[in-house]
């Protein structure tokens, strides 16, 4: 399948914002037998939780046909959800599928402010982040 086709059957779902890579996938760590693609889903600011149950399996369909592979995690952020750790992964992410400029604008400017304004939680997320993938603490100049 074809980024363009992709996208635009994300769009005619409706309520998406953007589709952010995380994890090992696109990552010399990743392994075709039995790793997952991770993708952060921004949904705008009306669509609530039961909505992205009611999108899921498209998302998750149309996700299958495009990587070509089947074993796809799909993690579903809030508009309001700023201060989650996976807003920030969405944030971060190399590699983004943007649907909606002006919200993912709005999106990014709120998670980045928060982060800004918050600088336990950032880190936060780097111990989370170290705990992850390491098992524990590698690098100590967080503490």
């Amino acid at each position: 399948m074809e980024e363009a086709y992709y996208l635009n059957e994300i769009k005619k779902i409706g309520g998406v914002i953007c589709i952010s890579e995380f994890g090992s996938y696109r990552t010399e760590y990743w392994n075709k037998d039995r790793s997952d693609i991770d993708l952060v889903i921004v949904v705008k600011p009306k669509v609530s939780f039961i909505d992205t149950l009611d999108i899921e399996d498209e998302i998750l369909e149309l996700s299958k046909q495009y990587y070509n592979y089947d074993n796809i995690h799909l993690t579903f952020v809030l508009f309001k959800d700023f201060p989650s750790k996976y807003a920030r992964l969405a944030v971060d992410s190399n590699k983004k599928y943007i649907i909606e400029e002006e919200f993912w604008y709005d999106f990014q400017h709120y998670v980045l402010k928060y982060a800004r304004n918050n600088s336990n939680f950032e880190k936060m997320l780097k111990i989370d982040e170290q705990y992850s993938y390491f098992g524990g603490i590698a690098d100590e100049s967080l503490l």
